[in-house]
């Protein structure tokens, strides 16, 4: 479901859990955010997910300041 964007002054609240998995002898990681106004959640394992989550929210996610990328 798509929401309309959301003006820059509302206060949008998200929670955002990370845990990592094992099995055998390697791990991943893994993740949910939820929106906390409407309770919608979703599930990820790639950052890329949980920005399109937030997007859908209004939530401007290419503003470079946003997600610092360790690309060293």
């Amino acid at each position: 479901m798509d929401h309309p964007a959301m003006p820059s002054s509302t206060l949008v609240t998200f929670v955002v859990r990370f845990w990592r998995e094992t099995s055998a002898d390697e791990y991943r990681w893994r993740g949910q955010i939820e929106h906390a106004q409407s309770g919608e959640k979703a599930a990820f394992l790639e950052m890329d997910a949980m920005l399109s989550f937030l997007r859908r929210f209004g939530v401007e996610t290419r503003d470079p300041g946003l997600v610092a990328r360790d690309e060293g």
